[in-house]
């Protein structure tokens, strides 16, 4: 072939060369359980008129489904129609909560959709809920996409959390060996000299700080690993049971807890006293008129409760409102004991449970942190 001449290529060269770069494409795997073959149909359209990296298996009912997933490797996806012969498409996540409980990515879809279906789903593991009109299907392959991207950020989150709890470990074995060997040096301590001694307290003092930051790194880090497991509280019993545990605390602050009648709501009892005893205990260190007064009150809304915990700290300048929550800043003049961390802290857990939380500050008034947590079906 001389130079600058075009080699011919057979048709028949063409469709290998074509068949072969589809080969280097790595099909990614749907699960397709839907009993409409009408609606089957039109998703495998949609699906082809996107491109060819799509592989999809399709049952018609649940038990079917679990069979496929229990004989195969894990697919990509799964789209499973909510209302089956045998069941809904959510019993595939058998109870979960999370996608990353369910343990794959699941699309639920339906031919009658409401606002309480979707977010029935979407608590129960699904990652995206779309109703089967011709224009939601249409868009069906974009949202898988969006579905499976978010997947692996789920999967990358979840390495690096499993990864994070193995230094907290690291670092709680390392914290004890310091308390250790600081009570060996108390047993000797009256041998020490003044300026020795002086050393030792300091080391008392920075080693109760480190254990303390250690215990906040670990909950800070077990928030969202663990499983919430909702159960009936009643906020008035949680609220004497948190005022015992600061009791030290309250008094030598000349301080105390008030509230009025607080309602019993569904939540994950564990983290939500985490959460007040965070926001109270940062009232009860950085009071400024000697006397610590906290003030709580709950309001149960439509479709949530707000909490606030009133306390008469000092007051929050504007600009710093949106940064409270951030463990790297301090906004207090003598913010010690790891109180930006457990303030991050607050914010992880109140976003755990899908609800928000501020705080408010007006002069003379002190600063209000507020929160919001979601009802419950049992509430």
């Amino acid at each position: 072939m001389t130079d600058g001449q075009i080699e011919k290529k057979s048709e028949s060269d063409l469709i290998t060369e074509s068949d072969r770069s589809e080969a280097r494409v790595e099909k990614k795997r749907i699960l397709l359980v839907e009993d409409d073959e009408s609606h089957a149909e039109l998703i495998y359209r949609a699906f082809h008129y996107f491109g060819h990296a799509w592989d999809i298996h399709h049952v018609l009912n649940l038990n079917d489904a679990s069979k496929w997933l229990e004989e195969n490797k894990m697919p990509f996806l799964v789209i499973a129609n909510y209302l089956l012969p045998d069941g809904t498409g959510l019993d595939l996540t058998k109870g979960s909560m999370s996608a990353e409980e369910a343990g794959f990515p699941l699309i639920i879809i339906t031919g009658v959709g409401s606002e309480q279906l979707a977010v029935h789903a979407l608590k129960s593991g699904a990652l995206d809920y779309i109703v089967k009109n011709s224009e939601e299907l249409r868009e069906l392959p974009w949202r898988a996409e969006h579905a499976l991207r978010e997947w692996k950020n789920i999967i990358r989150r979840k390495r690096l959390e499993e990864e994070l709890e193995i230094y907290g470990r690291e670092l709680e074995r390392v914290t004890h060996d310091l308390e250790e060997y600081t009570l060996l040096m108390e047993t000797c301590s009256d041998k020490f000299g003044e300026q020795a001694q002086e050393y030792l307290a300091g080391l008392q003092e920075v080693t109760g700080k480190m254990t303390a930051l250690t215990e906040d790194f670990l909950m800070l880090s077990s928030v969202g690993r663990k499983l919430i497991e909702y159960e009936k509280v009643d906020l008035n019993e949680l609220l004497v049971e948190i005022n015992n545990d600061l009791s030290g605390l309250i008094e030598e602050r000349r301080g105390g807890i008030f509230a009025g009648k607080l309602p019993t709501i569904s939540t994950q009892r564990v983290w939500l006293k985490e959460l007040l005893i965070n926001l109270i205990d940062s009232g009860l260190k950085f009071n400024l008129d000697g006397k610590a007064r906290i003030v709580i009150s709950c309001e149960e809304r439509e479709n949530e409760y707000l909490l606030t915990v009133n306390h008469s700290s000092s007051n929050i300048e504007e600009k710093d409102l949106n940064r409270i929550f951030t463990s790297s800043e301090r906004l207090y003049p003598h913010d010690y004991e790891g109180t930006s961390l457990r303030l991050t802290l607050c914010k992880k857990i109140a976003d755990k449970f899908g609800g928000r939380i501020w705080v408010d500050s007006k002069p003379g008034e002190g600063i209000t942190f507020c929160f919001s947590l979601p009802k419950k079906d049992s509430d």
